[in-house]
């Protein structure tokens, strides 16, 4: 697992519940899971696939996880 912190706490939209994501394979499973793909989520999961080959960083990640979460309305603020 690549990890990055703090996490990005976003609602599950199966269960509605909290989840705080903190790895960069959890953010991608998460946004697989969005219905609406938008322009910060089509600009997440090269960045997220990237940290795997060394072209990014987990921060990276995180951010640009962080931003798809916000224009898919679920993230949520720090539990």
């Amino acid at each position: 697992m690549l990890w990055f912190w703090p996490p990005v706490y976003v609602r599950e939209l199966s269960t509605g519940q909290t989840l705080g994501v903190k790895s960069v394979e959890a953010a991608i499973e998460q946004m697989r899971t969005w219905p609406k793909v938008g322009k910060k989520m089509k600009e997440a999961y090269p960045i997220c696939y990237g940290v795997m080959d060394g072209s990014h960083t987990v921060d990276q990640c995180r951010a640009a996880f962080e931003a798809a979460a916000k224009e898919a309305k679920v993230v949520r603020s720090g539990e």
